[in-house]
């Protein structure tokens, strides 16, 4: 066998010529690699014209969906929460310790929040995408998540959660990714560029994709989630 340095450099010249000599080096054996700090992205910039309130202060149970979200990325440090459209009604409801990032471009497209928020995060730092709709997420599928990222192995840079063959959010995306953040047209052209790098995490639970729009689909997820309250589960 091989001494180590040696199998880190072979897996290095080996990579595919496609990615950057930074993706190449971003992604060594996990044993060697420092872990990243994983960076929440809340984002919740986009308008909700069709409901009453915006989607972060929407009720579920005792919480809203943005407190679930934070709730749910508590074991992460420094949660950014990206917001636009009807910020003022949003601020008072934030914990003062959580930094907040303004988007003024929101009605371009949610790419321009999450680059906004990219702006006020490390450069070596990965960072996890999470839109606040989906309030049927739990804690458990964030910590798989950070579980399978701190665990992949070249070429993966992003961590994707699947449940019957459809994928969801959140994502976690390594620093090595970053830049093409900034060159893109969609976050989607970003995150299917290279199939190669992606590793996908399967789940039994659909909250990766249940998400709200208007009434009937935000319904829809409180029915799903009393019926969980009601189980225990």
């Amino acid at each position: 066998m091989l001494p180590l340095h040696f199998q880190i450099r072979t897996a290095l010249i080996s990579a595919p010529a496609s990615l950057s000599p930074t993706h190449r080096l971003s992604c060594l054996d996990p044993r060697m690699r420092k872990p990243e700090k994983i960076i929440p992205v809340i984002l919740a910039a986009g308008s909700s014209q069709s409901l009453q309130f915006p989607k972060a202060l929407a009720r579920f149970g005792t919480q809203t969906a943005l407190e679930i979200a934070l709730q749910n990325c508590f074991s992460l440090p420094s949660a950014l929460v990206v917001l636009g459209a009807e910020a003022d009604r949003i601020v008072p409801a934030i914990p003062k310790k959580t930094k907040i990032v303004l988007n003024p471009r929101w009605p371009d497209g949610q790419l321009t929040s999450l680059q906004a928020a990219l702006r006020h995060i490390p450069r070596d730092a990965a960072f996890l995408i999470y839109p606040v709709d989906l309030a049927l997420l739990r804690q458990r599928t964030v910590a798989l998540l950070v579980r399978a990222f701190r665990t992949r192995t070249p070429p993966q840079e992003i961590i994707m959660p699947c449940h019957n063959g459809a994928y969801g959010h959140p994502v976690i995306v390594s620093p090595a990714v970053r830049p093409e953040f900034f060159s893109a047209m969609t976050a989607r052209e970003v995150i299917y560029r290279f199939p190669e790098r992606i590793r996908v995490l399967n789940l039994r639970s659909g909250s990766i994709f249940e998400d709200f729009h208007d009434p009937e689909s935000y319904k829809a997820c409180l029915r799903k989630f009393r019926a969980r309250k009601t189980k225990g589960i």
